[in-house]
């Protein structure tokens, strides 16, 4: 029989797998994953549970080749929430993510030239904490990797900081940059640099192939089964429109269309430009939405509305809600679809379109990202008047 290699994630065993039989499949699998902000072990043991990876490897099933498999992004930045698995590894939660992610990307691809009918599909989004992290790595444009750990070490500290800031002397320009990363850092970016052990060693990840795929593969929308997928939903009107058409967007309106898809929260209530509470949507302006998008549906995370374990609904079940990081043994949100041979149809027998991806595009990193504040603890113990039981 036919074999092939798999290589897992970092530090793992190369893995055979033997050939499997062709399968005959009448349905297809969306498992959609939220907000981890480090919690690798509730990834794995989501993905082992859903017939997704090879238990105790990094290693993707090939039996599972009919699964979409979403990811909404903010895969960095532990902030002290919560966890699965040994408290002692919580600081590499985020640097194994990323690896794991990447490898199962490369995997996605080497198990399609290997089974003819494998039809197993990656979507990596990425989300606003993880667009901020590329930003901070502006910092090496001002300061040396040595001169940062300095800087990491007062930055709790104004006398100690001030200091620091004295002693380097920097234009206004690369004042901005030192204070973007600080922002960064102090909402989690300090366990996210701890997870390589040293700024040098996150330094070269980041500049290597796995920051490459961080900063020009991670997606910022997918339409799968009539639901669109993204780390929140567009505040602005001007981008309810089909991720086809978006995906043309340049310039000015190609940035704008990339903050309102990381930043926005109006759907909960809260305006992000101005850190204060707003009008949430109407379920007419949702539905409007949803129209313009083209879907029936909406999967989000970036803002956290509920303590329990299932995903949700809101909307009149109209939008799904994943943000559960910080709650141990949470539940991804999983459906099927009926899959014909000519076409792909849902489970009410309607005629679903191919999925649709929108890429981020290949521009300065984190262009918008930390001119907006991350609110999520504001809104962490707040639950949506509009959710639904």
């Amino acid at each position: 029989m036919m074999s092939m290699s798999v290589v897992p994630a970092k530090g793992q065993r190369v893995f055979e797998i033997q050939e499997r039989p062709p399968q005959t499949l009448s349905t297809r699998k969306s498992v959609a994953i939220g907000d981890l902000h480090g919690d690798f072990y509730r990834l794995t043991r989501i993905l082992e549970e859903e017939g997704i990876l090879i238990p105790g490897t990094g290693v993707w099933d090939p039996r599972a080749c009919n699964v979409d498999l979403i990811l909404i992004g903010d895969y960095v930045d532990w902030r002290g929430e919560p966890l699965e698995g040994p408290p002692e590894r919580a600081s590499e939660g985020a640097r194994r993510i990323l690896e794991l992610l990447f490898s199962l990307h490369h995997q996605v691809g080497r198990l399609r030239e290997t089974y003819e009918d494998f039809d197993g599909r990656l979507y990596a989004l990425r989300g606003n904490h993880d667009d901020m992290m590329l930003d901070a790595m502006r910092i090496f444009d001002v300061l040396k990797p040595a001169e940062v750990e300095l800087l990491m070490k007062g930055a709790h500290h104004y006398v100690a900081l001030r200091k620091t800031m004295s002693n380097l002397s920097l234009t206004g320009d690369q004042v901005e940059v030192v204070m973007k990363f600080l922002n960064w850092f102090v909402q989690g970016g300090r366990t996210t640099i701890e997870g390589w052990g040293t700024v040098e060693e996150w330094k070269k990840a980041m500049e290597g192939e796995l920051g490459d795929w961080i900063a020009h593969d991670l997606l910022l929308g997918a339409v799968v089964n009539r639901r669109v997928y993204a780390h929140t939903a567009p505040d602005a009107g001007e981008f309810w429109r089909p991720l086809e058409e978006l995906a043309t967007l340049t310039g000015y309106s190609q940035l704008r269309l990339r903050e309102s898809l990381l930043w926005s929260r109006r759907l909960w209530g809260f305006d992000y430009v101005a850190g204060a509470r707003t009008e949430a949507f109407t379920v007419e302006e949702l539905d409007a939405m949803l129209s313009g998008l083209g879907v029936e549906g909406i999967v989000v995370g970036h803002t956290p509305v509920t303590s329990e374990p299932e995903p949700l609904r809101a909307y009149n079940g109209k939008v799904i809600n994943i943000d559960q990081h910080g709650i141990p043994n949470s539940r991804p949100f999983v459906e099927q679809y009926e899959v014909d041979p000519a076409t792909v149809r849902g489970v009410d027998g309607a005629t679903v379109p191919p999925p649709v991806v929108l890429l981020t595009p290949r521009q300065p990193r984190g262009v918008f990202a930390s001119e907006s504040i991350d609110v999520a603890e504001q809104e962490a113990d707040d639950a949506s008047p509009l959710a639904q039981e």
